[in-house]
């Protein structure tokens, strides 16, 4: 029997003016379930018994990471009993640590996210699932705004994430991101649901977790400003429109402007559209192409990107670039950028230069 309390709660989140929007076209989620307050108090908010007639499906699915042994098992158990109390079809993958450590080319904290988005994917498509629902709240989305701030991102980077998202053909919904913590631990609390602590999340290691304890509350009581995460989600939510403005006339830029050579892929854009408008679009094309080139939804960093860029306005024909997740990029005698993703790392100029100029 839920509390008034925890009702009012769930009654808050279905109350939400763009949640239809949001879960429109949706008969079936996937719920990212990992043991912690947040996904544990939104898998009860999706369940609860005042919920409209239009509410979606709900599948549960908890990505076990095969680390932290014994505690990662409990968040599994606790996930896993969550679900069953709350009559909901539960799903978990386990995954091979080593096996991704090996295969990364970069931290294994990156190359563990990948694979984990990769297995929700998989887990949506096998219970037929329209999109991965995630726990994300308005602290985490101030948190990654101003650690992305600090690495000096732009737009798109700035922009974070939204309430909806596609991530290469992965549909996200994120319906807490206007919920600041501690509301959605007291839903938690109100509808009598325990919930998993990871240690991780205290260890100041780990820059979110600075960011978090220390510099989140020191803006707070320095500043003078109010709240300072809503602040800083607000600011993102702004410019996540924004994004998805440029993003929307970039992808239209790029899809209209791109080459294709096939046998081995090979992807090329034209020096002149690079240059247009003073190369304004320039860095956004550039990430695109890497993107492709690597099959990944992750643009690479500022870095890359900046060098990427300096690259296509410097070069002269028959140059050559390593970049991110070993593509290589060439430019050929007619003006056109073409990206290659090497198949292995040590290859020859030469045998690079052969590949890039089959037809």
């Amino acid at each position: 029997m839920s509390s008034p309390e925890a009702l009012d709660f769930a009654r808050r989140f279905w109350e939400q003016k763009d949640l239809p929007r949001w879960f429109e076209g949706r008969s079936r989620i996937l719920l990212a379930l990992s043991g912690g307050a947040d996904s544990m108090a939104l898998l009860w908010l999706l369940r609860a018994s005042n919920r409209p007639e239009w509410s979606p499906q709900v599948v549960a699915g908890h990505i076990h990471h095969g680390l932290r042994g014994k505690e990662a098992d409990a968040d599994l158990r606790i996930a896993s009993d969550l679900a069953k109390q709350l009559d909901t079809p539960f799903r978990f993958r386990k995954l091979d640590p080593e096996k991704i450590r090996a295969d990364s080319q970069g931290s294994l904290e990156d190359a563990l996210r990948r694979a984990r988005y990769a297995a929700l994917r998989e887990m949506g498509h096998r219970c037929e699932a329209q999109a991965i629902v995630l726990a994300h709240h308005r602290d985490d989305l101030a948190e990654t705004f101003l650690m992305r701030l600090l690495r000096g991102s732009g737009l798109t980077g700035l922009a974070a994430f939204g309430p909806v998202a596609d991530l290469n053909g992965l549909n996200l919904i994120r319906p807490l991101l206007d919920w600041p913590r501690d509301d959605i631990r007291k839903a938690a609390c109100a509808a009598g649901i325990d919930w998993r602590e990871d240690a991780s999340n205290l260890d100041p290691a780990f820059l979110r977790n600075r960011v978090r304890h220390r510099i989140l509350p020191w803006l707070e009581n320095e500043t003078g400003h109010g709240p300072v995460a809503q602040t800083l989600a607000r600011t993102a939510r702004r410019l996540e429109r924004d994004a998805r403005a440029l993003n929307r006339h970039v992808e239209n830029l790029y899809q209209q402007s791109r080459l294709l050579r096939e046998k081995p892929l090979r992807i090329g854009l034209p020096q002149k559209i690079l240059r247009d408008d003073d190369g304004l679009f320039a860095p956004y094309l550039l990430r695109r192409l890497v993107m492709e080139s690597s099959q990944t939804p992750y643009p690479p960093d500022e870095a890359r990107t900046l060098e990427l860029d300096e690259f296509s306005n410097s070069a002269h024909p028959g140059s050559l670039l390593q970049t991110a997740r070993n593509v290589v990029v060439w430019l050929d005698n007619h003006g056109v950028l073409w990206a290659y993703q090497k198949p292995r790392r040590r290859m020859s100029r030469p045998e690079l230069v052969q590949i890039f100029q089959r037809p």
